[in-house]
């Protein structure tokens, strides 16, 4: 089968590109990336690249007809809740504006696919209970990106509805591992834990918010569901992608910190950004496992562990995110 991931160069884009093509199936990419530079073990030249803002209009259809997909896996997105913040405009421009422009491209091209929306846990707000949320559960987004993530939602539904496209979303939970960019809180923490291994800081690590639950997964977890919520999901629902599991920040901050090569103490911050009586965000993945027949098989503690072992292989002044070494490859001109 031919599948197209949009978002492919970035960090759970390129996990589904290795998966797609691992089943065999031919992928082509889009993202808005002049040069495709995978961090995984990844040959560049197995996917069809094509450098493409998910906004043009023009070049998504002129594209579309060239590839003619089989399967669309949408992940491109503006992605930091806290730069949405900042940056609400261009957000709601990219999640919002460049889903309508794909599904509209779809609708007009009359390209028969099935579509994969991936939204956020983050559009149903933080929680002031240990309630597990459903799909039921009412939205009630807190940043731009959040917001952004609902209103893609929201358009998608009447293009399944109103104009028969195949489409079913997903509501991605909190999800890690190897080659997550900063800006992010578990990659964030194993730096710190790595440049305090490096002699760069105290061996302490200071974590805000330290009592909020979080439901976390690893990212090869979340791509299986990913693929699974296309083969096994019903058209017009909508999916939690979870473990149903709770950590705190602070149980984290110390499973990375037990893997470091000195003792590390773990402290809270001295400012806290959530008020106390706030609890976080579980999912419940009933539906999922139910429907999808998929769940997550990998520990959190192997995920941080492996991240942490990531972080250690960069240079000092290295972002994290991308490999020391990268595949560099040229948007494809070739035809599909």
């Amino acid at each position: 089968m031919r599948a197209l991931v949009t978002g492919v160069a970035g960090f759970a884009g390129n996990y589904l590109a290795k998966l797609l093509l691992e089943k065999g199936m031919e992928v082509c990419g889009f993202s808005r990336e002049e040069i495709f530079e995978p961090f995984l073990d990844l040959d560049p030249v197995a996917v069809r690249y094509h450098s493409v803002d998910v906004r043009d209009a023009t070049r998504v259809q002129s594209l579309l007809s060239e590839v003619r997909p089989e399967l669309v896996f949408h992940l491109a997105a503006s992605s930091s809740p806290s730069q949405s913040v900042n940056e609400p405009a261009q957000t709601f421009d990219v999640n919002f504006g460049g889903t309508l422009t794909l599904l509209e491209s779809l609708r007009l091209l009359k390209v028969p696919c099935r579509i994969l929306l991936v939204s956020s846990s983050h559009v149903y707000g933080t929680r002031r209970d240990a309630a597990k949320a459903t799909e039921c559960a009412a939205l009630a987004p807190e940043t731009p990106y959040a917001a952004s993530k609902a209103a893609a939602e929201m358009a998608a539904h009447p293009y399944w509805r109103c104009y028969g496209l195949d489409v079913v979303r997903v509501r991605a939970f909190n999800h890690t591992g190897p080659g997550q960019g900063a800006g992010f809180l578990c990659p964030d923490l194993a730096r710190k834990v790595v440049e305090i291994e490096r002699g760069l800081h105290p061996p302490r690590l200071e974590v805000s918010n330290s009592a909020l639950w979080l439901d976390f997964s690893d990212v090869r977890d979340i791509v299986k569901g990913y693929h699974r919520a296309l083969v096994n999901g019903v058209a017009g629902k909508v999916y939690n992608l979870c473990s149903g599991r709770g950590v705190t920040i602070q149980r984290i901050a110390e499973l990375l910190s037990s893997e470091a090569s000195e003792k590390v103490e773990v402290g809270s911050a001295s400012s806290e950004n959530r008020p106390a009586e706030w609890h976080g965000l579980i999912g419940d993945p009933s539906s999922a496992f139910r429907e999808l027949d998929w769940c997550p098989t990998v520990p959190l503690e192997r995920t941080l562990r492996e991240l942490l072992d990531d972080c250690r292989q960069r240079k000092p002044s290295g972002l994290l995110g991308g490999a020391a070494d990268r595949n560099r490859f040229q948007p494809s001109q070739r035809s599909s």
